[in-house]
């Protein structure tokens, strides 16, 4: 694995999403080219002021590209040649009502926006890291997924699938020397869940940029024997 500061492409899905800002911007300051998909004009619009310098030097280059599709992943890859990170970040929340309640589009969505898109870029992004012997890829799940609460049926059932992804993706390539971890975040502090939340102890929640610095630092030589790991953040 390349050393963090080395200019070595990193693919970050969600990367204009409040989270994956963050980790953009701490794979930026290490000095690797970042590559983040987008399909939000307000996102897209928040990330150009933040890392106006980084575009201008093309150190971050941002694709229009729905990553659901395998159209889209491709094209993101094809955008970050010999990349040696994933992180699989993007994805959505929804819920509230019991799973006899929950219309069958609310679990299509969470399956497309948290499942889908993580194995689109999976197929992707991982032939090139098997064929050049070394990788890292990161998924993001959710502490939900293994505390289940109730009412959130959809939602965590999509964020379990991606437990069992990461596992199976882990067994398949470990021996390959591409290594796969996923994160298990509970409330991350961000403006969408403050809105949502507003009455909650925001003091308990997660900041972006400490789950950021975990990720970076599982993409890097000193995460290395870190491999199918399930990291609570």
């Amino acid at each position: 694995m390349a050393s963090a500061d080395s200019g070595r492409f990193v693919i970050v899905s969600g990367g204009t999403g409040a989270l994956g800002r963050a980790v953009v911007a701490r794979f930026l300051a290490s000095g690797d080219r970042v590559v983040a998909p987008w399909i939000m004009k307000r996102e897209l619009e928040a990330i150009e002021v933040e890392e106006a310098a980084a575009l201008r030097d093309r150190r971050l280059i941002l694709v229009e590209a729905d990553v659901a599709d395998e159209a889209g992943a491709r094209a993101v890859a094809a955008a970050a040649p010999g990349a040696e990170v994933l992180v699989s970040a993007v994805g959505g929340f929804g819920g509230g009502k019991p799973v006899h309640e929950t219309e069958l589009e609310l679990w299509d969505r969470m399956y497309r926006m948290n499942v889908r898109t993580a194995v689109a870029l999976t197929r992707a992004v991982l032939p090139g890291m098997l064929e050049r012997g070394r990788g890292s890829v990161t998924y993001i799940a959710a502490r939900a997924a293994l505390d289940l609460p109730a009412g959130l049926g959809a939602y965590t059932a999509s964020k379990g699938a991606i437990l069992s992804l990461a596992e199976t993706v882990h067994k398949e390539v470990a021996e390959r020397r591409v290594r796969v971890n996923t994160l298990l975040p509970t409330t991350i502090d961000t403006p969408a869940n403050r809105a949502g939340m507003p009455n909650a102890d925001f003091s308990t929640w997660t900041q972006p940029s400490a789950i950021a610095e975990v990720i970076h630092w599982l993409a890097s030589d000193a995460g290395a024997t870190v491999r199918g790991g399930r990291l609570p953040v």
